[in-house]
């Protein structure tokens, strides 16, 4: 577990594979619902903010979970006086990435996709390491959620996109479903 303090109410709680076992955590079923993740979410809480020297007593806490591979990051921020604490998670991840099994089967989902004449210009086409990935930022419509299930793997989500983003080659960085579906009908 490493704690980064960012500001005098914010820390940054990071949680390897290790860690998540050790705490047996899984970041699809981390919620404040479950008994034993906000027991331990709340305990991982209030000691990096005590090593950070951030006090929670009396105040609003609002914790935010990202998956990184295969643990997570937690951001801790501390908000104002309130009468008690106030928990919450919110998982968040402003990209989806999606693994195409060979570049005959991205080229085959970006013309699903495509025939289904869907507004979504926010997304696009990297290879790495002969692999194709297929990102989404901020949403992915509802229709093609179902596609995108049935001929690819979810590989993750910010943080992968980000990698794939920074380590791959373009093949189209913008509106990839659009420019490549039309080419492909």
């Amino acid at each position: 577990m490493t704690v980064n303090r960012l500001s005098n109410d914010r820390v940054l709680i990071t949680l390897c594979h290790k860690d998540m076992d050790d705490f047996l955590l899984d970041f699809k079923s981390m919620s404040l619902s479950d008994s034993h993740s906000r027991r331990v979410i709340m305990r991982i809480m209030q000691v990096a903010c005590r090593r950070s020297g951030i006090s929670v007593s009396g105040k609003s806490v609002n914790v935010e979970a990202l998956q990184l591979g295969d643990g997570c990051c937690l951001l801790v921020t501390v908000a104002g006086s309130r009468r008690g604490h106030t928990y919450r998670v919110k998982k968040s991840s402003l990209s989806f990435c999606y693994k195409a099994p060979s570049l005959d089967a991205l080229l085959d989902i970006i013309e699903r996709l495509y025939k289904l004449n869907i507004l979504c210009s926010k997304n696009a086409v990297f290879e790495l390491n002969g692999d194709y990935f297929l990102i989404f930022d901020n949403y992915i419509p509802k229709q093609f959620r179902g596609i995108l299930s049935e001929f690819a793997q979810k590989t993750g989500g910010g943080i992968t996109a980000a990698r794939v983003r920074e380590y791959g080659t373009a093949v189209c960085a913008r509106n990839a479903v659009a420019h490549i579906g039309r080419y492909l009908l």
